[in-house]
Formats: C-alpha cells, sequence, structure tokens
C-alpha cells in the first residue's frame, strides 16, 4: 500500500489546475496592473503577453475580452482574485487525491469565504457570488482549449519540448 503523501496531492491539484489559474493570472493582471498585450523585449523583439494567457489561441481572444469585461462589472478585485484562485487549485474532482476530504473542506471554507466577503464588501453588485462562481467554468473551457492547441502543436513538433509548460501539460493528460 502506498503511504499517503501531502505532496502527492498538492502536485495534483496542481497540475490539474495550472492552466486554468494562468488564464485568471492573465486577467487580473490586465484588470489591475495594466499589462499590456504586448511588450518589447531587451533586445527589440516584441512578446505577445496576450498570446501567452490565451495559451496560444489568438481566436479566444474574444471571449477573453468578455470574460474581463464580465469580472470588471463584477467589481473583481484582489479578495476576489484570491479566493478564485483558491476555488480553481482546490478540485475535489481532481482523478487520485488520496485526501478527498481535505480538499473538499479547504474549497467550501474558500467559497464561504468569499460569499461572506461579496456580500460585505460588495452589497451593491447584485449576486457577485454567484456570478464568479458562474465563470469558473468558463476560465476552466478557455484553458482546456488552450491546452489542447498547445498539445496539438508539440505532437506536431512545432513547440518547445523541454519547458516546464511542456511538463505540466504532460503530466496532467497522463
Amino acid at each position: 500500500m502506498k503511504k499517503y503523501s501531502l505532496v502527492d496531492d498538492q502536485m495534483k491539484l496542481l497540475q490539474n489546475s495550472w492552466s486554468d489559474m494562468l488564464v485568471l493570472d492573465h486577467i487580473h493582471q490586465r484588470l489591475h496592473n495594466g499589462l499590456p498585450d504586448e511588450t518589447t523585449l531587451h533586445n527589440g523583439q516584441k512578446f505577445d503577453l496576450l498570446g501567452l494567457g490565451l495559451l496560444g489561441v489568438p481566436s479566444l481572444a474574444e471571449h477573453f475580452n468578455e470574460l474581463q469585461n464580465k469580472l470588471q462589472e463584477l467589481k473583481f478585485d484582489v479578495g476576489d482574485y484570491i479566493c478564485m484562485k483558491f476555488l480553481l487549485l482546490l478540485n475535489p474532482d481532481v482523478r487520485g487525491i488520496t485526501n478527498r476530504k481535505t480538499v473538499v473542506e479547504g474549497y467550501e471554507n474558500v467559497q464561504a469565504a468569499l460569499l461572506d466577503y461579496t456580500l460585505t464588501c460588495y452589497p451593491s453588485v447584485p449576486d457577485k457570488f454567484s456570478k464568479l462562481l458562474s465563470i469558473i467554468p468558463e476560465i476552466h473551457g478557455m484553458a482546456a482549449r488552450g491546452e489542447e492547441h498547445l498539445y496539438i502543436k508539440h505532437c506536431a513538433g512545432s513547440a518547445p519540448s523541454q519547458t516546464l509548460l511542456m511538463e505540466m501539460l504532460h503530466a496532467k493528460r497522463k
């Protein structure tokens, strides 16, 4: 019998949610820190930051902007961002989790904290809590499309193979 490892569960949760969190992080950075869609590196090369947030799928740009606008209308702030990031991470449905009960409790605690926060700090934003929760599947759908795109590019040999991004992609597909 394999000994339970907290680190194993943590790795499974992270492997399952990295792309979702990348999409959420990018939206948060655009909303609150003025992240541009493109930047110029010191060597003069242009770097497509929006492409990174879209996991390389330019056709997702319109949906990405719609999500950003929804969050802006909900007065999405750092407290919401932190809670949503934990909700993406603490997915009790991840296969192979050894201590599912702890993950479920963590998820429920974060959900309760988000509900309390939205009701206390944003009473003027109707139904903010449930609207934030309804955005999670949209983020997941975008991230899944991005992962699929990356995987196809990787299989075709048009994406670097020895990167952390590819390691995470392969780990999630196992």
